[in-house]
C-alpha cells in the first residue's frame, strides 16, 4: 500500500477514534506510522475534523425556534385569487408539471444492467468495503493480466490506454451463473477507484457485438460496456458519465 491508497482509506477515518480497531483501516494506519509525510497529513486531517465537529456541537438551537416558525406561517398569508383564475392556474400548472415530469423521467430513468454486470458491481463493492480480498495484488496492470491468464480467467487483451497510466491495486476472479469473469481495480487520480471487468461472450447471450462502449448509469454507478469476438468488457466507477468517459478516450 502506498500513500495515495492510504489517504483514500484514511479520508473516511472518524476523529473520535472509533475506527482504530477496524481491520479496514489497519494497513493504512500502519502506512501512516511508517511515513512522516503521510503521518503529518493524517494528524492535520484529524485535527481539522475534530475542530469542525466541536464548532458544530457549540451551535445551540434557539429555544423559540418552533414558535418563530409557526408565527411566520401565520403572518405570511397567500394572496387571494379569484376562483376562475385560480382554477385555470392550477390546471396550467398540472399540465406543465406532467410534461416536465415526463421529460425528466425519460432523461434520468435508471438503466437496468444485465445480471453479470450487477454481480460484478457487487463483487467490486465487497472488495472496496473490505468484505473480500483480491486474489492477487500488484501495482503493475500487465502483471495482473498475466496472473489472470495463467489461472485460466478472462483477461483483457488490451487495457484502455487511459487506465494503463493509473496505479493498479489488484485483481479478483468470480463466477456468474457458472460463467467466469475477472476484475482489475485501479486508483484514480482523484483518489477514487475505477474497475475493468472482463467476461466471456456467454454472459451476454445473443446480444450481438458492440465495438463502441455503451454507457449506462444505475444506483450511483456508471458503466461502459463493449464486446469483441472473444470477450465482453466493462469499465465501472462510482461517479458521473463525464468522469467515466475520461478513461475511455
Amino acid at each position: 500500500m502506498d500513500n495515495r491508497e492510504a489517504k483514500f482509506i484514511l479520508n473516511a477515518y472518524r476523529p473520535g477514534g472509533e475506527d482504530a480497531s477496524d481491520p479496514l483501516f489497519a494497513e493504512a494506519l500502519v502506512q501512516a506510522q511508517r511515513d512522516p509525510v503521510l503521518a503529518r497529513w493524517f494528524n492535520e486531517s484529524i485535527a481539522f475534523d475534530t475542530a469542525v465537529t466541536e464548532k458544530l456541537c457549540d451551535v445551540a438551537v434557539p429555544a423559540d425556534l418552533r414558535e418563530n416558525i409557526l408565527a411566520g406561517v401565520k403572518v405570511t398569508r397567500p394572496r387571494r385569487w379569484s376562483r376562475p383564475l385560480l382554477n385555470w392556474g392550477i390546471a396550467a400548472a398540472l399540465v406543465l408539471m406532467a410534461i416536465g415530469g415526463s421529460l425528466v423521467w425519460h432523461k434520468t430513468r435508471p438503466v437496468a444492467l444485465a445480471g453479470w454486470q450487477n454481480n460484478a458491481i457487487g463483487v467490486i463493492s465487497t472488495i472496496a468495503q473490505g468484505e473480500s480480498k483480491f486474489d492477487f495484488q500488484s501495482h503493475s496492470a500487465p502483471e495482473l493480466v498475466s496472473w489472470l491468464a495463467t489461472h485460466d480467467a478472462p483477461f483483457a487483451k488490451k487495457i484502455p490506454d487511459r487506465l494503463t497510466g493509473l496505479h493498479s491495486l489488484g485483481c479478483k476472479t468470480f463466477l456468474w451463473n457458472g460463467i467466469p469473469a475477472s476484475v482489475i481495480c485501479f486508483m484514480r487520480n482523484d483518489g477514487g477507484l475505477v474497475h475493468l471487468v472482463v467476461t466471456t461472450p456467454a454472459a451476454q447471450g445473443n446480444a450481438g457485438t458492440e465495438s463502441q462502449p455503451r454507457i449506462a448509469s444505475q444506483g450511483g454507478w456508471t458503466t461502459a460496456t463493449w464486446r469483441t469476438r472473444d470477450a465482453v468488457y466493462m469499465v465501472a466507477l462510482e461517479g458521473s458519465q463525464e468522469q467515466l468517459r475520461s478513461y475511455l478516450l
